[in-house]
């Protein structure tokens, strides 16, 4: 009896023991020392939701919105030029003087020629009056004071009076369309711009395959906007810079071609300071006017394998789980995911070559996401 007493009591000391050792030891050193298991550093950030807008990029050519050759309608010496070489002139901005002596004495010569033929007018109608008067006299005369001959003589001179009123009516009219042609002459010597030079607007043509104008109209459908109101457009110059301005649709073609499955769209840009030019090329960048929210990580935190895509997640525990993605397009580090994670799941970003499926996990911070 006294034997079966001494061990109840030493088994009880044994597990006051042990309670309290495992008072001294934290609980996760308790769990990692039990098993041998060694914790991985790894840096840990968070998907989040942020306007995800990648841009598409097309090779574009610039046209001019307008376009005229500035040529003088008449010939002479140019008397005044009245532009600098490479300034920026207005419709309407007077550019060259066209000396005008020769041009002034010629309108001045044909409206002489038009009073002189009006003269010739009123001297027509003059002589018609009297040949008129003779012919009616005559007419009405007894038949024996007249002659046969005498009647047929009043009657030709009368045609020949009214003949010669409408050759006069007709000099008339001719020596009018030679004035307005000195008129027109002597307008010309100065040649006014027709429109705008430099300061403007330009057309960038470019092409875009079949489906990305398909997801373009069918976005815009969706929103109940047109093409303008739901995608933005941009320049990207030649030297990599960002062109200050947004582009406006002007339109597209209404024919897709056969042979590359592309249609030809025409973009508006303002043109101010004549930083577009003519013929030269660019990158017009297309994307979402009003980009949505969506989930992304870290482009770092995403592992391609045979399987797909993944991610190693992190739970609440600290430890890692390699887990399915469906993911989308990459943009600025970033990567879209589809499907796979929620808002706030904290998944590894650097150092995930080390894990293995459950491993402990010692977190920092970085890499987060844009």
């Amino acid at each position: 009896m006294s034997k079966t007493v001494g061990w109840v009591v030493f088994g009880v000391a044994m597990a006051a023991l042990g309670w309290f050792g495992r008072q001294l030891v934290p609980a996760g050193a308790q769990t990692h020392a039990s098993k041998g298991e060694e914790t991985v550093s790894v840096a840990v950030t968070t998907a989040r939701m942020v306007e995800f807008n990648p841009p598409t990029e097309y090779v574009g050519h610039v046209e001019p919105e307008e376009a005229t050759d500035i040529l003088p309608q008449i010939d002479g010496y140019i008397k005044k030029v009245c532009f600098a070489e490479g300034a920026k002139v207005a419709a309407g901005d007077l550019l060259f003087e066209i000396d005008q002596e020769q041009y002034g004495a010629s309108r001045n010569l044909r409206y002489s020629e038009v009073r002189s033929a009006e003269a010739k007018v009123e001297v027509a109608k003059a002589d018609l009056e009297r040949a008129e008067r003779y012919y009616r006299r005559l007419a009405a005369a007894d038949d024996r004071g007249i002659t046969a001959t005498e009647l047929d003589n009043a009657e030709m001179a009368l045609s020949s009076a009214k003949a010669t009123l409408n050759s006069a009516v007709a000099a008339v009219e001719q020596a009018k369309a030679a004035a307005a042609i000195a008129d027109f002459n002597l307008k010309h010597t100065k040649v006014f711009s027709p429109i705008s030079g430099r300061i403007g607007r330009a057309f960038h043509v470019f092409p875009i395959t079949d489906c990305d104008y398909d997801a373009w109209q069918s976005a815009a459908e969706r929103r109940g906007t047109e093409l303008n109101g739901s995608r933005r457009f941009r320049i990207r110059l030649p030297n990599g810079e960002e062109y200050a301005e947004c582009g406006v649709v002007e339109f597209g073609d209404n024919v897709m071609s056969r042979e590359t499955g592309t249609l030809v769209m025409y973009v508006s840009f303002p043109n101010p300071t004549g930083r577009l030019v003519p013929n030269a090329f660019v990158r017009v960048l297309s994307d979402e006017a009003n980009p949505p929210r969506a989930l992304v990580v870290p482009s770092g935190a995403v592992v391609l394998g045979d399987d797909g895509a993944r991610v190693w997640k992190v739970d609440d525990g600290n430890r890692a789980h390699s887990v399915p993605v469906e993911v989308g397009r990459t943009w600025n580090g970033s990567t879209l995911v589809k499907s796979g994670l929620s808002e706030g799941d904290r998944v590894v970003s650097a150092g995930a070559f080390k894990l293995k499926e459950g491993a402990a996990v010692a977190c920092h911070e970085g890499n987060e996401a844009r």
